[in-house]
């Protein structure tokens, strides 16, 4: 059986990554050869998709902004239809990442209508004020939307959606993950330390516009308590140089 699984930027790779984990324990159990193929990122090739294409570091929002991912994203969603072509998968799953995936499902409801399209993890449409069309368009695309809440199996349902809510996948991981003291210990942050961490998200943009404002902040806060020791995630790899040049910059 092969599946090909279509997602973007870092929250796409992780959500894509636990599923790619889930599916090929699920596959091992029941004695089925599985392929699985995938836009993503790291974290999905290491729980053992084949990657046609890497799309965690093409994430944007804005006009201007995403321009100059414009082109990289085109050229992505080109090499995994080409694929698909010679290749028709079982079932095809789109995580997230509205715009290129609602033209990899439009293309695949035209070309290939026999592929089932499962959208796990759809586009927020539900928490939005701005949907312009948007909800009926992934709709149009997916045979079944599996709902992480509650309430956006409800809104799909209402739109007429073939839905099922799932349950959130991280719910899951936070029963691994260690207690306040142990991550304390392993991060080798002091019982008195206080510690704060600064959440700048992924995207090229966010790391633009929101890191400044949160050294900022962070500087302020340095002044009047000089105790207070600040950590930052490393969403990417390719950010390090940056965030550590912004570092020594505020002088934090």
């Amino acid at each position: 059986m092969q599946i090909f699984i279509s997602t973007g930027e870092v929250s796409g790779d992780l959500q894509g990554s636990l599923l790619v984990a889930a599916l090929r324990k699920q596959a091992i159990a029941a004695g089925l050869e599985l392929e699985i193929v995938a836009l993503g990122g790291d974290k999905m090739a290491a729980a053992g998709a084949i990657l046609l294409g890497n799309t965690s570091e093409i994430g944007s929002f804005g006009l201007l902004e995403s321009l100059p991912f414009v082109l990289p994203t085109l050229q992505v969603q080109r090499r995994a239809i080409a694929y698909l072509k010679q290749n028709p998968p079982d079932l095809v799953v789109l995580i997230d990442y509205m715009g290129p995936n609602l033209g990899i499902g439009n293309y695949l409801r035209r070309q290939m209508p026999q592929v089932p399209i499962v959208y796990y993890i759809a586009p927020q449409v539900w928490v939005s004020s701005i949907t312009l069309g948007n909800t009926e368009r992934i709709i149009h695309v997916c045979d079944k939307l599996l709902a992480i809440f509650p309430e956006e199996a409800r809104y799909f349902q209402d739109k007429g959606a073939k839905v099922t809510w799932v349950g959130h996948p991280l719910v899951d991981r936070i029963e691994h993950f260690p207690s306040r003291e142990a991550a304390r210990r392993q991060l080798g942050i002091a019982d008195d330390a206080i510690a704060v961490a600064l959440l700048p998200a992924s995207r090229h943009q966010e790391l633009k516009y929101l890191l400044p404002v949160m050294f900022q902040a962070a500087q302020i806060m340095q002044a009047k308590l000089p105790q207070v020791h600040f950590w930052i995630p490393l969403s990417l790899e390719i950010y390090r140089e940056r965030i550590e040049k912004q570092i020594q910059r505020y002088g934090l």
